[in-house]
């Protein structure tokens, strides 16, 4: 599904790609983009001078912003990361670690520890930082810079002690921090804790020490999702969601209605946390957009800023990637599935808990297949967005 966007006459376009995340669905996010790098020439300059990723989506941002110079290599890097995942490239799913992280928890609830004393995260993420060192090489991001391909790099963390939304981010001098109400933009070398900061998922992953203070995943206090880009000078956004727009129906008076599980609740925080404000940030723009468009030159004096419309494509699953991930729970490896299920996550009430942990190959092949032909039916809106038209005429020339 996608929303599209557009005013009549752009002005100095600057694309912006954000990247929300979404644990294992942000495998979504790979097949679109391969779909957009098959509608390039091959030798094709970077479409997107700012990206922007949260959690999971800023693995996939450090991706694509360290191969800037090379497009479709940085595609292509990205679909063989999702396409060979397994869960034990993300935590530790042997049976020592399964049975003690569960049973640490158990007694932690029993006796009340929830305090210091407390096990820090439900699944022990380290091996993901050896993925990390694998695949992405940060060094790059700089030289794009350097080079002209890359503008900025953006990761998004939420900071524990101060209670502040940070995007950390590395780009040309030109850009300049800002600081808004419970966020602001900090210009940093982005490194591989910032990665595992953006993506530290309360509860289940542990906290990462940074800057003097614990960070957690990005999402908790991303409020406004698609502000990153905008500050770094992007006024026409693509944004890659990974939720399907429909809305769930309310049961019916007669239906059976079981009371929820830890894994149906956690599920529920997830869906919040990653997949709302993205939703009522983009209601805003359309707002801010149609209230500009109103005006006589089409801008509008806020305070000191000055607002003009922002061009935008929101791309989503076409399908309920819940119900894929019901297809595919049985690959989780067993350790994990005996955790799942004493937390009642196997469940039909438990999909979204595993749709967002599912990091096996199965299921996220099938999401990139998903978002592969989402991707492919877009083409008109993307091609119009991106001037993909344009650029093909200009390389045959």
């Amino acid at each position: 599904m996608y929303w599209f966007s557009r005013k009549k006459k752009p002005i100095t376009p600057i694309n912006g790609l954000i990247l929300p995340g979404g644990g294992a669905r942000n495998a979504y996010q790979a097949g679109v983009l391969k779909a957009i790098a098959e509608l390039l020439p091959a030798d094709a300059p970077n479409p997107f001078p700012v990206v922007c990723g949260t959690s999971s989506g800023a693995l996939n941002a450090a991706i694509l912003a360290s191969n800037a110079m090379q497009l479709t290599e940085g595609v292509a890097r990205m679909n063989g990361v999702w396409e060979n995942f397994h869960s034990a490239k993300v935590y530790r799913t042997d049976w020592w670690t399964a049975l003690k992280s569960g049973s640490r928890w158990v007694a932690a609830f029993a006796t009340a520890r929830l305090g210091s004393a407390a096990p820090r995260a439900l699944l022990d993420n380290s091996p993901l930082r050896t993925l990390i060192e694998s695949h992405i090489r940060l060094a790059r991001v700089q030289q794009a810079i350097d080079s002209g391909a890359l503008r900025a790099l953006a990761v998004t963390a939420s900071s524990y002690s101060s209670g502040h939304s940070i995007s950390y981010y590395q780009g040309s001098e030109t850009l300049h921090p800002w600081r808004r109400a419970r966020r602001m933009g900090i210009a940093q070398e982005i490194t591989i804790d910032h990665l595992m900061a953006s993506s530290a998922i309360p509860l289940v992953f542990p906290a990462v020490w940074l800057n003097n203070e614990y960070h957690g995943d990005g999402s908790m206090r991303q409020t406004a999702p698609l502000s990153p880009a905008i500050h770094l000078g992007a006024n026409r956004l693509l944004i890659i969601g990974v939720r399907n727009p429909r809305i769930d129906a309310v049961p019916s008076a007669r239906a059976h209605v079981p009371y929820p599980s830890i894994g149906q609740i956690t599920g529920y925080m997830l869906d919040t946390l990653f997949m709302d404000s993205l939703d009522a940030d983009i209601e805003r723009m359309k707002r801010i957009n149609r209230t500009i468009s109103k005006t006589r030159d089409n801008r509008l004096q806020f305070g000191d800023a000055t607002l003009k419309p922002i061009d935008f494509l929101l791309i989503s699953p076409s399908q309920d990637i819940r119900d894929i991930a019901e297809r595919h729970a049985a690959q989780f490896p067993r350790s994990v599935r005996l955790l799942l299920r004493g937390l009642g996550g196997l469940t039909p009430e438990g999909r979204p808990l595993i749709s967002y942990l599912l990091f096996e190959s199965g299921f996220c092949r099938e999401l990139i297949e998903l978002g592969y032909r989402d991707g492919l039916n877009a083409r008109a809106e993307i091609t119009q967005l991106l001037d993909i038209d344009v650029r093909v005429r200009q390389s045959a020339g």
